[in-house]
């Protein structure tokens, strides 16, 4: 992505919202040819530069293909992974889309999980809503489905919060967080880390986010 078609791009402002999410979302493109294959990712990045509402349930509900090599499934990681810090720098606004998201049956475990992670990262752009987030996720770590308690879980565990410790640690041991996806000595460790550093990415701007997480190893 040259930089000076990425500040024209954000220049264009809410005009160029739509045409963005209707690129990052087409997943089937990773697993193209190069270089067209960057497409959606070009374009997610983009958007962690335009705050958009509109962008949150388009992102969290979009599908990604299985990748058939290593190289195809490096690009599928950059995107999923990078996908909850996009959301997250909208910023505070982002708070209840996200939450909405997270108690609707509809959307799918992926998509939740998305949406567990986005919230971690958003209390490293908002610190100020750290409390409001650790007390959302807490009071969801034992519904119904295991799956998705384990992403509330990891997110938790990712924001390094050690007062999360007892109330996530109960929960695994009362069964309520499906034991193939997530493991207690990993849960502990990072609960009582104190740290959220793994969670910093979130506040690369758009030319960091290129140095820090290049598309391919020689660029």
């Amino acid at each position: 992505m040259p930089f000076p078609l990425a500040q024209h791009i954000i220049a264009t402002g809410e005009d160029a919202i739509a045409p963005l999410v209707t690129l990052a979302i087409d997943t089937e493109l990773l697993i193209g040819a190069e270089p067209r294959c960057y497409t959606p990712i070009h374009a997610l990045r983009l958007l962690g530069e335009v705050d958009s509402l509109d962008a949150i349930a388009p992102l969290i509900h979009a599908p990604i293909p299985a990748a058939p090599n290593q190289a195809i499934e490096k690009r599928t990681a950059i995107w999923d992974g990078e996908l909850p810090q996009v959301i997250a720098r909208i910023g505070a606004a982002a708070y209840e889309p996200l939450v909405t998201l997270l108690d609707d049956e509809h959307t799918s475990n992926i998509g939740h999980h998305r949406v567990a992670i986005a919230l971690a990262y958003l209390s490293v752009a908002q610190p100020e809503l750290t409390d409001q987030i650790v007390t959302t996720l807490e009071g969801r770590l034992t519904s119904a489905d295991t799956d998705r308690n384990a992403s509330v879980a990891l997110a938790l565990a990712n924001m390094g919060v050690d007062r999360s410790y007892t109330v996530v640690m109960q929960a695994y041991k009362d069964g309520h967080l499906a034991k193939d996806a997530v493991q207690p000595g990993p849960l502990r460790q990072l609960l009582l880390s104190k740290s959220n550093a793994r969670l910093r990415c979130v506040t690369h701007p758009l030319d960091e986010r290129y140095a820090h997480h290049p598309l391919t190893p020689t660029n």
